[in-house]
């Protein structure tokens, strides 16, 4: 099935934001790479802001969704954590590289109501996390150490492996990412 205009306008912002950044890509460039006229790109998006909050919300929805999917098929916490990790950064992450480097890189250029409806989708990913954690905490299998700090260090050992993952090189996401998720076990189980 064709994409739809709105869908080449995304496809397109997508693409210009991973390689340019939000504020280095001009709305008119957007336009361009979609072949589609200025006029008719204003008539599916107000400015360049709405096309980054339909990316990133697009994006948060998606991993919001398969986590709660994991969190409902996966009773044990540390196996849930586990296939959580996994699944953020290499079968999401990867996925939608360019969205998930958007997400980390270029959120804090969406304002207002926008920003808040970001930020609760942030809120919520983080929620299952904590949940999480917690529970290996209940049930005696891990430390019990700060979430808030653990869940903003996850989150940025996620967030920076898609800074510097090069595709086709060395090595293999999936030993990436199982080495990132026994980097974290090792950190936080009882000894």
């Amino acid at each position: 099935m064709p994409a739809s205009t709105q869908e080449l306008l995304l496809k397109a912002a997508a693409d210009l934001f991973y390689k340019k950044g939000y504020s280095g890509t001009s709305i008119r460039e957007i336009g361009v790479k979609a072949g589609v006229s200025n006029s008719l790109l204003y008539h599916y998006f107000k400015n360049k802001e709405e096309m980054l909050f339909q990316i990133i919300s697009i994006a948060s929805q998606e991993l919001l969704s398969s986590l709660k999917s994991i969190e409902a098929r996966i009773s044990d916490p540390a196996e849930r954590l586990r296939e959580m990790l996994l699944h953020h950064m290499i079968t999401h992450g990867l996925r939608n590289k360019k969205q998930t480097k958007i997400v980390v890189e270029d959120h804090y250029w969406l304002k207002g109501k926008r920003k808040a409806i970001v930020d609760d989708y942030q809120r919520e990913i983080r929620a299952i996390y904590m949940k999480t954690l917690r529970e290996m905490i209940e049930q005696n299998e891990m430390e019990d150490i700060n979430l808030t700090v653990l869940s903003f260090s996850i989150f940025g050992m996620i967030n920076w492996f898609f800074r510097w993952y090069k595709e086709g090189g060395g090595l293999r996401p999936e030993d990436i990412g199982d080495t990132i998720v026994s980097f974290i076990f090792h950190g936080i189980s009882k000894q």
